[in-house]
């Protein structure tokens, strides 16, 4: 178990380096996560916060890797792709292009599962629509960068949607995303509660879930407000359902299911 120095420690980097508030609750988890990471003694742990505390770029990687909740899935609350490809297509046919920002795209299958509904819904493989995919763990975007994915992680999927969209293996029990859906989205990485974002508007559609709720407040504020600054008028900014938007929710209409429609005046 994480002493309670050690914790105080991962705490304070936490929320320097990523924004991320952890409370007592997490000791349990961090102290799991270690021994997955193979940090399998308190000495592994106090060198990757001295590292990390001295400014080393791979070691601050590595515990960002370790803090960060990687928990996804292809399609998770589908009514979401669904609202958002015909959101985006609307978009298309006014200004001839759409853009979607995924801002928390962990391990890649949220802007591949928007790829996939973008294909189905403007019916044809190529849609003007560009999605730009980021994520603070540059661990995790580089597993998605490959888009190779087991059968558990693709159990989800309608046997159609599979054959089509994952027409060729990887090595055993591995599928690669096809060629057109991959295409459509660029990975980055990018740290919402730094000040400085890698990212410009204007976007039609951003995605931000599973993230908010672990930032620290003010942070988290500020992010969506920035959001909400490079969202085009209409366009549509998608958390979680359990989520909410705190002291920005005047920039938006009133949210269902966790969709929320940037305000065109401000109020």
């Amino acid at each position: 178990m994480l002493t309670s120095e050690q914790f105080d420690r991962t705490k304070r980097l936490a929320l320097d380096l990523a924004g991320i508030e952890l409370a007592a609750r997490h000791r349990e988890l961090l102290d799991r996560r270690s021994r997955r990471f193979e940090i399998e003694s308190g000495a592994g742990l106090d060198a990757l916060l001295g590292e990390a505390e001295g400014g080393d770029a791979q070691a601050r990687k590595r515990l960002i890797a370790l803090l960060t909740t990687n928990f996804t899935g292809f399609f998770r609350h589908p009514w979401h792709f669904h609202v958002a490809a015909e959101h985006a297509l609307w978009a298309a046919h006014r200004r001839g292009r759409a853009r979607v920002w995924s801002a928390a795209a962990a391990t890649g299958e949220e802007p591949y599962s928007m790829a996939m509904a973008l294909v189905e819904v403007f019916r044809r493989d190529d849609p003007p629509v560009s999605i730009l995919a980021t994520d603070v763990d540059a661990g995790a975007l580089e597993i998605a960068r490959r888009g190779e994915y087991g059968d558990a992680a693709l159990s989800g999927l309608e046997p159609q949607a599979r054959a089509r969209f994952f027409p060729e293996r990887a090595g055993s029990g591995r599928w690669q995303i096809a060629a057109a859906v991959g295409g459509l989205v660029e990975f980055r990485e990018a740290n919402l509660a730094e000040s400085g974002w890698t990212v410009e508007g204007p976007w039609d559609v951003v995605l931000c879930r599973n993230v908010l709720m672990y930032l620290e407040r003010d942070r988290r504020e500020r992010a969506v407000e920035r959001i909400a600054s490079m969202l085009a008028p209409g366009g549509l900014l998608l958390l979680d359902p359990v989520e909410h938007l705190g002291g920005a929710a005047g920039l938006f209409g009133r949210g269902e299911n966790g969709v929320f429609t940037r305000l065109r005046r401000e109020p």
